[in-house]
């Protein structure tokens, strides 16, 4: 049977869910009828920064998980906005800065999974805490939406035009939530943030209409 690798962070681990059969990357697979292969772990960033510099967590240092899997879609960088100590930089930057990190991601996977589909997801917009020009941790952080600029100087928009610039060059086909009219955080999250059941149904219909195109 064909797989799924679905590398992400707490969404898609499926933080909040009663039962993680209601996750998107659950749903998907279900629907297209192939094996998931679910890679998300909670408050995990692209870039080796802030709390995943060291501990081996960051989507950098899982790429590996990837290699096998028939597709990969790789699904972050709302942790990046939330919780990083460096601002985006540029594709020459090193992996602790964001836009060197999806570059170091693009280039790896292009080269690790040649001849197989991989899928980039970026972040829709919505509603969290994070570290809101306050602070670096979590003790100065603060709730506020994506449109607001964090302790780096950024917007949400600006790490998704990051990923949706650099997945072209390399490329890799980006599903950008943030341009996908349908989600709103008030209806679709449990927090603001995280999505419930019905906020997984629409993250699984965006990728099911790309990826059924692609077995």
């Amino acid at each position: 049977m064909m797989k799924i690798a679905f590398l992400g962070d707490s969404i898609t681990f499926g933080y909040g869910l009663e039962h993680q059969d209601e996750r998107y990357s659950s749903v998907v697979c279900r629907r297209l009828e192939i094996e998931e292969e679910n890679y998300g772990i909670t408050g995990t960033l692209i870039a080796r920064a802030g709390m995943n510099r060291t501990d081996g967590k960051s989507f950098l240092d899982r790429l590996h998980l990837m290699e096998g899997a028939d597709i990969a879609v790789v699904f972050g960088g709302t942790n990046d906005y939330f919780w990083s100590d460096r601002p985006i930089g540029t594709i020459d930057s090193a992996d602790d800065y964001f836009a060197g990190a999806v570059e170091r991601l693009c280039q790896t996977l292009t080269e690790m999974r040649k001849g197989k589909k991989t899928l980039l997801v970026t972040p829709y917009s919505h509603h969290g805490i994070g570290n809101f020009q306050g602070g670096e941790t979590y003790q100065t952080s603060s709730e506020h939406d994506t449109t607001e600029i964090n302790f780096n100087g950024h917007v949400l928009q600006d790490y998704v035009d990051s990923i949706v610039k650099i997945g072209e060059k390399w490329k890799i086909p980006v599903l950008n939530l943030h341009e996908t009219p349908g989600f709103n955080w008030n209806i679709h999250t449990i927090d603001g943030c995280h999505p419930n059941q019905e906020g997984h149904l629409w993250l699984a219909d965006q990728m099911e209409y790309i990826l059924r195109g692609w077995l």
